[in-house]
Parts: C-alpha cells; sequence; structure tokens
C-alpha cells in the first residue's frame, strides 16, 4: 500500500484519466476527494464504488473562490491534505494560429493555467503547517511534440512548465514536491471519438506502437505522490510510448 493512509485531491477526478487515477490511489490506500465540476453523478458513483472513505466535492477549480472553498472543505473533513493532483483542465477547441483571438487564448489560459494555480495555492498552506506534500501538475506531449492548429492550448499548457518547476523549487523547503507528467493520446471518452486514421497515424509514430491507456498515465501520477519519488520534484515524465522521442 503505497498510499496508506494518505488524503489526496483529484480535480477533474469524475470522468477519463481522473477516475483512473482515483482508482489507483484507493487501491493503495488513500481516501480520495474525487473533484468534478459537472460530472456529478459519475463523481458520486466513483467516490462511493473506490471506498475508503473518498467523497465526491464538486468545484470549478479555475475559479480561485471555489478551489480555496473545497480545499478548506476538505481540511475540514479529512484533518489533511497529502496530495494534490491537478488533472482538471479546459481543452480548446482547435484553431490555426491566424484564426486564434487574443480572447480565444485569455480563455483557455484561466482554464488551464487557473486550474492548475487556483487548487495549488489553496492546498499549499495545509501542506506547509503539516510539513510536506506532493502535488502533480498535468502538461502534455504537445508541449514537446506540437500538432497543427491547437496553439491556444499547446500555449497555456507550457507555461505549466516554469509554473511547476518554479514551485518545485519554491515549496521544496517546507518538504512538497511538485512534479509533471506529459501524456500523449491517450484511449478516453474523448480521444476514441477522434477519427481512426488520425488513433492510427499517432500509434504508427509512437515506438511501443500503442496508445496509452488511462491506467498508463494514471501509474506515473502514483510514482509521484508515493514513498517512492520522495526525492524527485521538478521533473516531468511523459507516458506517451516513446513519442516524443522521435
Amino acid at each position: 500500500m503505497l498510499l496508506e493512509g494518505k488524503i489526496a485531491v483529484v480535480t477533474g477526478a469524475g470522468r477519463g484519466i481522473g477516475s483512473e487515477i482515483a482508482r489507483l490511489f484507493a487501491s493503495e490506500g488513500a481516501s480520495v476527494v474525487v473533484n468534478y465540476h459537472h460530472s456529478a453523478d459519475t463523481a458520486v458513483k466513483l467516490a462511493t464504488e473506490i471506498g475508503r472513505g473518498s467523497i465526491a466535492l464538486g468545484a470549478d477549480v479555475s475559479d480561485p473562490a471555489a478551489a480555496k472553498d473545497m480545499m478548506d472543505k476538505v481540511a475540514a473533513h479529512f484533518g489533511r491534505i497529502d496530495i494534490l493532483v491537478n488533472n482538471g483542465a479546459s481543452f480548446a477547441h482547435d484553431l490555426p494560429f491566424e484564426k486564434a483571438e487574443w480572447e480565444d487564448y485569455t480563455k483557455e489560459f484561466v482554464g488551464v493555467v487557473g486550474a492548475t494555480v487556483n487548487p495549488t495555492r489553496a492546498v499549499t498552506p495545509y501542506m506547509k503547517s503539516q510539513g510536506g506534500g506532493k502535488i502533480v501538475n498535468f502538461i502534455a506531449t504537445l508541449v514537446q511534440r506540437p500538432s497543427a492548429d491547437q496553439i491556444v492550448h499547446t500555449t497555456c499548457k507550457s507555461a505549466l512548465i516554469g509554473l511547476t518547476r518554479t514551485l518545485a523549487r519554491d515549496l521544496g523547503p517546507y518538504g512538497i514536491t511538485v512534479n509533471m507528467v506529459s501524456p500523449g493520446m491517450t484511449m478516453t471518452q474523448y480521444s476514441t471519438s477522434l477519427p481512426e486514421d488520425l488513433k492510427a497515424r499517432v500509434t504508427g509514430q509512437t515506438p511501443l506502437r500503442r496508445l496509452a491507456t488511462a491506467e498508463d498515465v494514471a501509474k506515473v501520477v502514483l510514482f509521484y505522490a508515493s514513498p517512492l519519488a520522495d526525492f524527485v520534484t521538478g521533473a516531468n515524465i511523459a507516458p506517451d510510448g516513446g513519442l516524443v522521442v522521435l
């Protein structure tokens, strides 16, 4: 049990990769706060299924007040917060550079960077007071291997690299690690709806010749959140089958 007795908050855990992280964390002994924005029914069902006193809490984490309110509720309920996984984020529709307006960038910045900054700001006072904690942020292979017409989302995800590395330096003296995971195309509800020729092309470009599963990504997050990564901070692991090396 790598996370026995730990309290973990996973944002955007009502579906997709977030729900798989919640399941894996609970199987390793953690009590999980399944955060959701729109997926209330699935989040409540998941929290009940994984057990260990896990709960579902709704909050739009791109809103600073909502993120703080959620963390305050978690701390009041459990008495501590050991792990924060900033999985929840918006994903802008594909736009070529010539058609992307500045408002598209600012809106996505709130949905991506804001959704990471706000929960992190809200949780750090609790982690500092208890002498440590683990924070995991989500980047994307798009940052290392850009895709056409996804400049808005890629630009905002790129900002999280600087944020994560700076936080690793700033929060390290308090025993708090901050790391990144950069998934490649992952088989979730969203990606299964993508064109088959696109998925086949990405698969063919991936050295391991398959797309990632949500479990592949969750295992990397578990590593960061566990004692196995106690001396790892500011790092980035890409569970992408080797796609970014080509």
